[in-house]
């Protein structure tokens, strides 16, 4: 039996399990966790730029962790782990572009729309303010850690980083690792 294939031509991306996700245009059903899991594997933070490859998922179950410990509930950390699942479909925008250039805005507005998509596809809580303190705080960390310290990034002004060793994980590790915070928290919901 042939798999479904997209209703169209368009700008659908084939994801590893064979769906098709149109990330403009996102059919809700076509939006997988392991999918997200293994795409966020394979994002590398920073755009790339940084000495060890270090993924989007680890960062991810980092921030749901780090959540969690400040007092989050099971929403709020779930929100957490998912706060970057755009990315499995729409890739990474490193921070300064993302938010500093015309490419950035119309990036931002696709983002925008596909969160709110994943937002309902899996019940995601919005507005957890927990989740931006410490994406920032372990933005500093990573930068500290992966890529180094060259000069001042405003985004970064007034925060600390966390006393928190970071040890780059291979994208297979990642992946598991991902899918098992989500079944676990999927699991307390």
């Amino acid at each position: 039996m042939t798999p479904p294939s997209p209703p169209a031509p368009g700008p659908y991306l084939q994801t590893v399990s064979g769906r098709f996700v149109n990330p403009f245009e996102p059919d809700p059903e076509q939006l997988d966790p392991h999918d997200i899991a293994r795409a966020l594997a394979n994002v590398c933070r920073f755009g790339g730029h940084c000495r060890p490859f270090y993924s989007v998922a680890q960062h991810s179950i980092i921030v749901s962790e780090l959540v969690e410990e400040r007092g989050g509930d099971v929403e709020d950390v779930f929100a957490a782990l998912m706060h970057d699942a755009t990315e499995a479909y729409l890739g990474d925008m490193p921070h300064p572009i993302k938010h500093r250039s015309p490419l950035g805005a119309a990036f931002k507005q696709a983002e925008d729309h596909l969160e709110s998509v994943l937002r309902e596809r899996f019940g995601i809580k919005a507005d957890v303010p927990e989740i931006k303190r410490v994406d920032r705080a372990l933005l500093a960390t990573e930068r500290r850690a992966l890529s180094g310290v060259a000069w001042e990034w405003p985004e970064l002004d007034g925060v600390e980083a966390l006393d928190l060793e970071l040890v780059a994980w291979p994208p297979d590790e990642a992946e598991r690792a991902f899918l098992a915070r989500f079944a676990e928290l999927q699991a307390r919901r």
